[in-house]
């Protein structure tokens, strides 16, 4: 017996020892900051984190590439329509990867090369042929999303002072502000005629799938791709540009579309179509004439982007939305799932891939409650845990490696295990280490004024086959595209006085850095010389009447001539000695003349010539 209790002991104390540290025990974050990788949150899942790292690694040096980008470190993520060329949703998985991963060098180059192809409202055009010719014009919104987030995650990482400054001059978060800004005036439908793109009566927060359509006359029902409907990277969008409720508000308008798709007559599956009218319809497209009312290689990202908004912020609408898809195909069974459904339920046909299965697996991992559905391929019982859909996605893989299917895979992967985290609300809780000082370098893409219309009037048609996933290439709006125009709040009439400026404690520097008579840019960089500041407050007068439109890295109010700008979250922060800044765009009539006094949290500042 007790020979035999020995034998126990030691089969026991082997497993131990044999078993992985990653099965054995909750994973830890990154030893020297939680903003870093890998970020190991609690997910429920055991995995090795080599797995992703080897996943990125793939796809990285099968992917992207310096050939034909245009030199001077420019990278490009090549596939989407084919192998020799690049399409703007390449390049913000490829922006979002480099991101996550912490290789900003990569991040960088893919960012120069992007800029080097923005649309006259900021965004990427959606296709870019070999080497550089624009073969697809105007932008998608999944690949501005994408890219707009990466560029939030390297604004936060150098505010927080894990990653330095960029070595290509760039300012992460005036970029970043600069291209969610774009995203929400020109690929959201607002209600009335703006913008140009979307339908003059609408209820208004719908999501366009891109700047360049024209709704009125080829859609007038509306369309939509919930696939490109991100809802917690919209609420980060919201905090991070100190715009809250608007974006909000594109939340509840698309989930209720979401809702109008899943409660349609004969939808057991709960399951949305590639494409839909803003009552929940299926949208018929010139280019999926069937395929447009299934869940197929469009809408399968939907699971993943809702289950990201499960994870992050754990709202109602994404509770309930992931226990209806992922109890879809928890009771189909993750070693059962196939490319595309019908919205009843029934495969249509028996193919297999990664792509679907990743996304299966993170709407039945993000699912608090899933409930057991019978329809179609989906049984009535729950047949998957989440580890089981982890494992399934982790031994699904194409080889050799492709550009759509296994980012894919990775997007999925590093959801799973905790990898994929919220950056933004994650640097709230964590103190500066070794904070750098803000620079007031200048962003290195001037912005397109967002009130002058396009100087090109015809687009040549395209003779490449569209993708199935981005919107259809059309001539060029005209018409100039109405900007945000901020809501008037009451302000003090005019920049207190604390008498004559003082030198050493503020200085202000007011650079317009493009005019063209109607309208101006310009930037502001405050610079504190006295104790450091945790959030601050500029105001000035206008000796005209400029009118602010639009203005990034903090929020503003108006009144009058009167302008009052606070901070927003990541850059209150101002050292002793530091910079912070902001920009913005405003129209005039008449002369432009350069404001003479501004203040800083009520201290008059000194004005650089």
């Amino acid at each position: 017996m007790l020979k035999h209790r020995k034998m126990l002991l030691m089969v026991a104390l082997l497993t131990l020892l044999t078993v992985p540290w990653w099965q054995s025990k909750a994973a830890q974050g990154n030893s020297v900051s939680p903003l870093l990788f890998p970020y190991n949150q609690a997910s429920g899942i055991n995995y090795n984190v080599t797995d992703l790292t080897q996943a990125w690694n793939e796809w990285k040096s099968n992917m992207i590439t310096a050939n034909n980008a245009g030199g001077g470190n420019r990278l490009r993520v090549m596939g989407g329509v084919d192998s020799s060329s690049t399409v703007s949703e390449g390049q913000g998985y490829g922006i979002l990867f480099a991101s996550l991963f912490d290789d900003q060098t990569t991040l960088d180059g893919l960012w120069l090369f992007t800029r080097d192809h923005l649309d006259p409202n900021g965004l990427m055009h959606w296709h870019i042929g070999n080497p550089g010719q624009l073969r697809g014009s105007y932008a998608a919104t999944d690949g501005d999303e994408d890219i707009a987030l990466g560029l939030v995650n390297a604004c936060v990482k150098v505010r927080k002072g894990v990653w330095p400054n960029s070595s290509n001059g760039l300012d992460y978060c005036s970029l970043a502000t600069t291209m969610i800004n774009n995203i929400y005036t020109y690929e959201v439908d607002h209600p009335g005629s703006s913008p140009v793109a979307g339908l003059p009566s609408n209820p208004g927060n719908e999501l366009l799938p891109g700047d360049g359509w024209n709704l009125a006359r080829d859609y007038p029902e509306g369309i939509v791709n919930l696939s490109y409907f991100s809802p917690g990277y919209f609420t980060v969008f919201g905090k991070f540009t100190g715009k809250t409720s608007e974006w909000e508000a594109v939340n509840t308008r698309n989930y209720e579309i979401t809702n109008l798709a899943q409660s349609r007559p004969g939808n057991c599956s709960k399951l949305v179509p590639n494409w839909n009218q803003y009552d929940g319809d299926a949208q018929l497209v010139s280019w999926q004439p069937e395929e447009y009312a299934w869940w197929s290689y469009d809408a399968a990202r939907f699971a993943w982007r809702v289950a990201v908004d499960k994870a992050w912020y754990n709202t109602a609408s994404s509770r309930e939305t992931m226990n209806e898809v992922g109890g879809f195909f928890s009771s189909v069974g993750i070693e059962n799932v196939q490319a595309r459904y019908r919205m009843n339920g029934t495969s249509v046909d028996n193919y297999r891939g990664v792509f679907f299965v990743a996304n299966a697996a993170a709407a039945i991992w993000a699912a608090p409650a899933p409930q057991a559905i019978n329809c179609g391929a989906a049984t009535g019982t729950l047949k998957t845990s989440p580890q089981q859909a982890y494992n399934m996605v982790l031994t699904t893989k194409d080889s050799p490696n492709s550009y759509y299917v296994n980012a894919w895979r990775l997007m999925s992967m590093l959801l799973l295990t905790g990898n994929f985290p919220n950056i933004y609300e994650l640097a709230n809780g964590v103190t500066p280490t070794n904070t750098p000082v803000p620079t007031s370098v200048p962003p290195t893409n001037t912005a397109v004024p967002t009130n002058v219309p396009p100087t090109n009037t015809t687009v040549p048609p395209t003779s490449t086959p569209r993708p199935t996933n981005t919107p259809v290439t059309i001539t060029p709006i005209l018409t100039p595209i109405p900007t945000l125009t901020p809501i008037p709040t009451t302000v003090p009439t005019s920049v207190p006085p604390t008498n004559t400026p003082i030198a050493g404690a503020c200085q202000i520097t007011y650079s317009i850095s493009n005019d063209w008579g109607s309208g101006f840019t310009a930037d502001v960089s405050i610079r504190n010389n006295g104790t450091a500041i945790n959030n601050w407050n500029v105001r000035w007068n206008f000796a005209g009447n400029q009118q602010i439109n639009n203005l990034w890295n903090g929020t503003v109010s108006q009144t009058g001539q009167a302008v009052s700008v606070n901070n927003v979250g990541w850059n209150g922060y101002i050292g002793s000695g530091g910079t912070a800044s902001f920009g913005f765009q405003a129209s005039y009539n008449g002369s432009n003349p350069k404001p003479t006094s501004f203040s800083l949290n009520g201290t008059a500042c000194s004005v650089a010539p």
